[in-house]
């Protein structure tokens, strides 16, 4: 990303200001109207967007961390007792 000064961005918000006022100069009031509207949607969504993804991150902090996977008690392969190691005792079967 390029490093943009302090005063380019000043100039650019006032560009865009100046840009912004000749545009609403130029509307109906109908079409002002509906761009308030349309405007004041946009936020609330972005808002309620925000609030889900604070939200969602809150929820994931507060998760516990995710506990070993548990082994299994049995071989899938031929059933006998596990002995907690990594290899079937009785077959060799990867548990």
């Amino acid at each position: 990303m390029e490093n943009v000064s302090q005063e380019e961005l000043e100039k650019a918000l006032e560009k865009a200001k100046r840009d912004a006022q000749e545009m609403l100069d130029k509307m109906t009031p109908e079409e002002r109207e509906q761009a308030l509207k349309r405007a004041e949607k946009l936020i609330e969504e972005d808002r309620a967007s925000m609030q889900k993804m604070i939200d969602d991150a809150q929820a994931f902090a507060a998760e516990p961390a995710p506990a070993e996977k548990a082994k299994p008690k049995f071989c899938t392969n031929c059933g006998a007792p596990a002995g907690g190691g990594k290899f079937c005792t009785n077959c060799g079967s990867p548990l």
